[in-house]
């Protein structure tokens, strides 16, 4: 499985991830997509879906109250790697954490997440 840089050791990764499998919405010009968020840091996001844009395409992410323009870094196999344009705190990626503890989803996989939401507001199939 391809990841979001490398681990420790030389890679490319600048800032240390934080597994958050937590909802979040890509917005770009035409689509929305739903996609569960796999991990984040303060410079950028793995996430999973079954439809993504495309490498390159400008997107506004979205989790919960976190907002952040970025660009489409990397897309296959149902993820992709979105580069932020500005960096995001360290307090809110806490709280992003905080709130998935919380609501008892960090031992959930992205899909599950998405079925629990949708059997909550009753749109399940």
């Amino acid at each position: 499985m391809q990841s979001f840089g490398r681990a420790k050791g030389g890679g490319r990764r600048k800032a240390p991830r934080s597994p958050a499998p937590i909802l979040a919405t890509l917005s770009t010009i035409t689509n929305d997509y739903r996609v569960g968020l796999v991990n984040l840091s303060n410079t950028g996001a793995r996430l999973s879906a079954p439809h993504l844009p495309d490498e390159g395409e400008e997107v506004i992410f979205k989790a919960d109250r976190l907002q952040s323009f970025g660009r489409i870094v990397w897309s296959h196999d149902g993820q992709c790697g979105v580069g932020f344009d500005g960096a995001i705190s360290a307090t809110e990626i806490e709280r992003l954490r905080r709130d998935a503890r919380i609501f008892g989803v960090l031992d959930m996989s992205a899909d599950d997440v998405a079925a629990a939401e949708e059997w909550q507001r009753g749109t399940a199939r």
